[in-house]
Protein backbone atom coordinates (compact mmCIF):
# COMPACT_ATOMS: atom_id res chain seq x y z
CA UNK A 1 0.00 0.00 0.00
CA UNK A 2 1.25 3.49 -0.78
CA UNK A 3 0.03 4.88 2.61
CA UNK A 4 2.79 2.14 4.43
CA UNK A 5 5.55 3.32 6.63
CA UNK A 6 8.44 2.25 5.17
CA UNK A 7 9.82 -1.45 6.75
CA UNK A 8 13.15 -1.04 8.80
CA UNK A 9 15.32 -3.08 7.41
CA UNK A 10 17.58 -4.37 10.18
CA UNK A 11 20.96 -6.97 10.45
CA UNK A 12 20.60 -9.61 12.27
CA UNK A 13 22.84 -8.20 14.74
CA UNK A 14 20.81 -5.19 14.91
CA UNK A 15 17.26 -7.33 15.79
CA UNK A 16 19.34 -9.23 18.50
CA UNK A 17 20.55 -5.99 19.63
CA UNK A 18 16.76 -4.65 20.14
CA UNK A 19 15.96 -8.20 21.75
CA UNK A 20 18.47 -7.73 24.48
CA UNK A 21 17.45 -4.41 25.11
CA UNK A 22 14.17 -4.91 25.59
CA UNK A 23 15.03 -8.34 27.90
CA UNK A 24 17.88 -6.79 30.05
CA UNK A 25 16.86 -2.70 29.78
CA UNK A 26 20.38 -0.81 29.85
CA UNK A 27 23.37 -2.47 27.49
CA UNK A 28 26.55 -0.98 27.66
CA UNK A 29 28.50 -0.64 24.69
CA UNK A 30 31.96 -2.46 25.40
CA UNK A 31 29.63 -5.48 26.40
CA UNK A 32 27.86 -5.53 23.20
CA UNK A 33 31.08 -5.90 21.32
CA UNK A 34 32.33 -8.44 23.27
CA UNK A 35 29.40 -10.18 23.29
CA UNK A 36 28.86 -9.99 19.48
CA UNK A 37 32.79 -10.41 18.76
CA UNK A 38 33.01 -7.12 17.08
CA UNK A 39 34.41 -3.75 17.65
CA UNK A 40 32.99 -0.85 19.51
CA UNK A 41 32.51 1.14 16.68
CA UNK A 42 30.34 -1.61 14.82
CA UNK A 43 28.21 -1.98 17.76
CA UNK A 44 28.21 2.12 17.73
CA UNK A 45 27.47 2.06 14.01
CA UNK A 46 24.37 0.06 14.59
CA UNK A 47 22.96 1.57 17.71
CA UNK A 48 23.22 4.58 16.37
CA UNK A 49 20.99 3.58 13.51
CA UNK A 50 18.50 1.38 15.61
CA UNK A 51 18.53 5.45 17.98
CA UNK A 52 17.84 7.51 14.15
CA UNK A 53 14.58 5.41 13.19
CA UNK A 54 13.53 5.42 17.31
CA UNK A 55 13.81 1.74 17.90
CA UNK A 56 16.07 2.13 21.15
CA UNK A 57 17.42 5.10 22.79
CA UNK A 58 21.07 6.33 23.44
CA UNK A 59 22.49 6.71 26.54
CA UNK A 60 25.65 7.74 27.84
CA UNK A 61 28.15 4.46 27.31
CA UNK A 62 25.12 2.33 26.17
CA UNK A 63 21.81 1.90 24.87
CA UNK A 64 18.32 0.42 25.96
CA UNK A 65 14.72 0.46 25.14
CA UNK A 66 12.53 3.40 24.38
CA UNK A 67 10.12 4.45 27.51
CA UNK A 68 7.77 1.83 28.07
CA UNK A 69 4.73 4.40 28.49
CA UNK A 70 5.03 4.77 24.92
CA UNK A 71 5.16 1.89 22.21
CA UNK A 72 6.81 2.70 18.75
CA UNK A 73 5.85 3.35 15.62
CA UNK A 74 4.00 0.60 13.49
CA UNK A 75 6.71 0.01 11.18
CA UNK A 76 9.51 0.42 13.75
CA UNK A 77 7.62 -2.37 16.14
CA UNK A 78 8.07 -4.82 12.91
CA UNK A 79 11.88 -5.00 14.06
CA UNK A 80 11.29 -6.25 17.42
CA UNK A 81 10.67 -10.16 17.91
CA UNK A 82 10.08 -10.80 14.19
CA UNK A 83 10.11 -14.06 13.75
CA UNK A 84 8.48 -14.98 16.64
CA UNK A 85 5.45 -12.99 15.79
CA UNK A 86 5.28 -15.02 12.64
CA UNK A 87 5.31 -18.10 14.60
CA UNK A 88 2.93 -17.18 17.05
CA UNK A 89 1.03 -16.37 13.98
CA UNK A 90 0.65 -19.48 12.10
CA UNK A 91 -0.20 -21.00 15.44
CA UNK A 92 -3.05 -19.05 15.37
CA UNK A 93 -4.07 -19.59 12.21
CA UNK A 94 -4.10 -23.55 12.75
CA UNK A 95 -7.10 -22.45 15.56
CA UNK A 96 -9.01 -20.74 13.18
CA UNK A 97 -11.27 -23.11 10.63
CA UNK A 98 -12.23 -22.49 7.13
CA UNK A 99 -15.65 -20.63 6.93
CA UNK A 100 -15.37 -19.01 10.05
CA UNK A 101 -16.27 -15.10 11.05
CA UNK A 102 -13.61 -13.03 13.27
CA UNK A 103 -12.36 -9.80 14.08
CA UNK A 104 -8.65 -9.20 13.44
CA UNK A 105 -7.58 -5.99 15.35
CA UNK A 106 -4.59 -4.43 14.19
CA UNK A 107 -0.90 -4.00 14.98
CA UNK A 108 2.11 -5.79 13.66
CA UNK A 109 1.74 -9.51 14.94
CA UNK A 110 -1.88 -8.67 13.82
CA UNK A 111 -0.92 -8.01 10.54
CA UNK A 112 1.57 -11.28 10.67
CA UNK A 113 -1.95 -13.23 11.61
CA UNK A 114 -3.50 -11.57 8.51
CA UNK A 115 -0.34 -13.16 6.79
CA UNK A 116 -1.12 -16.64 7.91
CA UNK A 117 -4.68 -16.56 7.38
CA UNK A 118 -3.75 -15.86 3.82
CA UNK A 119 -4.58 -19.19 2.54
CA UNK A 120 -8.00 -19.92 4.66
CA UNK A 121 -11.12 -20.39 2.65
CA UNK A 122 -14.59 -18.62 2.94
CA UNK A 123 -13.35 -16.44 6.20
CA UNK A 124 -15.57 -13.28 7.22
CA UNK A 125 -12.85 -10.57 8.52
CA UNK A 126 -14.36 -8.19 10.67
CA UNK A 127 -11.49 -5.47 11.21
CA UNK A 128 -9.70 -2.01 11.01
CA UNK A 129 -6.62 -3.00 10.19
CA UNK A 130 -5.82 -1.29 7.06
CA UNK A 131 -2.91 -2.92 5.82
CA UNK A 132 -5.02 -6.59 6.15
CA UNK A 133 -6.71 -6.04 3.77
CA UNK A 134 -4.36 -5.70 1.30
CA UNK A 135 -3.01 -8.86 2.62
CA UNK A 136 -6.21 -10.95 2.81
CA UNK A 137 -7.68 -9.82 -0.62
CA UNK A 138 -6.45 -12.66 -2.89
CA UNK A 139 -7.74 -15.67 -0.51
CA UNK A 140 -10.81 -18.29 -1.69
CA UNK A 141 -14.03 -16.47 -0.79
CA UNK A 142 -12.25 -14.24 1.56
CA UNK A 143 -15.40 -11.50 2.53
CA UNK A 144 -13.95 -8.39 4.55
CA UNK A 145 -15.71 -5.78 6.47
CA UNK A 146 -13.25 -2.78 6.79
CA UNK A 147 -14.64 -0.34 9.70
CA UNK A 148 -14.67 3.29 8.93
CA UNK A 149 -13.47 6.25 11.10
CA UNK A 150 -10.13 8.00 11.36
CA UNK A 151 -7.46 6.83 9.50
CA UNK A 152 -4.74 6.61 11.85
CA UNK A 153 -1.72 5.92 8.99
CA UNK A 154 1.20 5.50 11.57
CA UNK A 155 -0.79 2.46 12.74
CA UNK A 156 -2.32 1.99 9.81
CA UNK A 157 -5.94 1.47 11.05
CA UNK A 158 -9.38 3.37 11.60
CA UNK A 159 -9.93 4.01 15.11
CA UNK A 160 -12.61 6.12 16.88
CA UNK A 161 -16.06 5.85 17.60
CA UNK A 162 -17.16 5.25 14.63
CA UNK A 163 -14.79 2.27 14.36
CA UNK A 164 -15.74 0.92 17.54
CA UNK A 165 -19.56 1.35 16.91
CA UNK A 166 -18.82 -0.65 13.53
CA UNK A 167 -17.23 -3.47 15.52
CA UNK A 168 -20.17 -3.21 17.97
CA UNK A 169 -22.62 -4.24 15.10
CA UNK A 170 -21.17 -7.34 14.95
CA UNK A 171 -21.32 -10.55 16.81
CA UNK A 172 -18.12 -13.41 15.16
CA UNK A 173 -16.83 -16.74 16.20
CA UNK A 174 -13.52 -15.57 17.20
CA UNK A 175 -11.60 -12.12 18.31
CA UNK A 176 -8.30 -12.06 16.79
CA UNK A 177 -5.96 -9.43 18.66
CA UNK A 178 -2.99 -8.31 20.68
CA UNK A 179 -2.46 -6.45 23.65
CA UNK A 180 0.76 -3.92 24.10
CA UNK A 181 1.64 -5.24 27.90
CA UNK A 182 0.41 -7.86 30.39
CA UNK A 183 0.16 -6.80 33.71
CA UNK A 184 1.80 -9.02 36.49
CA UNK A 185 -1.87 -9.36 37.77
CA UNK A 186 -3.30 -10.23 34.38
CA UNK A 187 -4.50 -6.71 33.37
CA UNK A 188 -4.28 -6.08 29.69
CA UNK A 189 -2.96 -2.61 28.54
CA UNK A 190 -3.15 -0.91 25.37
CA UNK A 191 -1.19 2.57 24.86
CA UNK A 192 -3.64 4.53 23.76
CA UNK A 193 -7.43 5.18 23.96
CA UNK A 194 -8.15 4.09 20.64
CA UNK A 195 -6.60 0.63 20.42
CA UNK A 196 -8.16 0.07 23.92
CA UNK A 197 -11.87 0.98 22.54
CA UNK A 198 -11.43 -1.48 19.68
CA UNK A 199 -9.86 -3.64 21.54
CA UNK A 200 -12.64 -3.80 24.04
CA UNK A 201 -15.33 -3.69 21.18
CA UNK A 202 -13.85 -7.11 19.56
CA UNK A 203 -13.54 -8.69 23.68
CA UNK A 204 -17.08 -7.82 23.95
CA UNK A 205 -18.60 -9.37 20.56
CA UNK A 206 -16.71 -12.75 19.94
CA UNK A 207 -17.50 -15.98 20.73
CA UNK A 208 -14.45 -16.60 21.45
CA UNK A 209 -11.15 -14.34 22.01
CA UNK A 210 -7.55 -15.61 21.29
CA UNK A 211 -4.76 -13.63 22.61
CA UNK A 212 -1.59 -13.49 20.54
CA UNK A 213 1.26 -12.13 22.42
CA UNK A 214 4.89 -12.24 22.29
CA UNK A 215 6.41 -13.14 25.69
CA UNK A 216 8.16 -9.32 26.18
CA UNK A 217 4.83 -8.24 26.78
CA UNK A 218 4.48 -10.08 29.84
CA UNK A 219 5.08 -8.13 33.00
CA UNK A 220 5.32 -5.09 31.33
CA UNK A 221 4.19 -1.21 32.05
CA UNK A 222 0.48 -0.59 30.04
CA UNK A 223 -1.10 2.77 30.07
CA UNK A 224 -5.09 2.06 28.86
CA UNK A 225 -7.35 -0.96 30.20
CA UNK A 226 -9.02 -3.26 27.90
CA UNK A 227 -9.13 -6.24 30.29
CA UNK A 228 -8.20 -9.34 32.04
CA UNK A 229 -6.41 -11.84 30.60
CA UNK A 230 -8.56 -14.34 32.48
CA UNK A 231 -11.40 -13.52 29.71
CA UNK A 232 -9.96 -14.94 26.99
CA UNK A 233 -10.68 -18.61 25.47
CA UNK A 234 -6.91 -19.03 24.60
CA UNK A 235 -3.38 -17.71 24.74
CA UNK A 236 -0.82 -18.01 21.84
CA UNK A 237 2.91 -17.26 22.87
CA UNK A 238 6.18 -18.28 21.75
CA UNK A 239 7.72 -18.94 25.79
CA UNK A 240 6.15 -19.95 28.82
CA UNK A 241 3.99 -17.02 30.90
CA UNK A 242 5.24 -16.00 34.44
CA UNK A 243 4.37 -18.05 37.19
CA UNK A 244 1.60 -15.47 38.85
CA UNK A 245 -0.12 -15.46 34.88
CA UNK A 246 0.31 -19.18 34.71
CA UNK A 247 -1.77 -19.63 37.94
CA UNK A 248 -4.42 -17.22 36.28
CA UNK A 249 -4.73 -19.11 32.95
CA UNK A 250 -4.76 -22.63 35.01
CA UNK A 251 -7.21 -21.77 37.57
CA UNK A 252 -9.83 -20.78 34.70
CA UNK A 253 -9.32 -23.49 32.28
CA UNK A 254 -7.56 -21.55 29.53
CA UNK A 255 -5.55 -22.99 27.37
CA UNK A 256 -1.47 -22.03 26.38
CA UNK A 257 -0.30 -22.65 22.98
CA UNK A 258 3.73 -22.36 22.45
CA UNK A 259 4.64 -21.66 18.94
CA UNK A 260 7.97 -23.74 18.12
CA UNK A 261 11.20 -22.08 18.54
Amino acid sequence: MDAEAPELTASPRQRQIVEMAGARGFLPIDELARHFQVTAQTIRSDVNRLCREGVLRRYHGGVGPVSTQDNATFAKRRVQRHAEKARIAALVAQHVPDHASLFLHYGTTMQAVAAALAKHRGLLVVTNNISAVATLRGADGMRILLAGGQVSLDEQCTQGQEATAFIDRFTADFGLLSVGAVGPDGTLYEFGFEAAATARAITSNARQIHLAIDAQKFDRKGLVKVGHIGGISALFTDRPPPPTIARILGERGIPVYLAPG
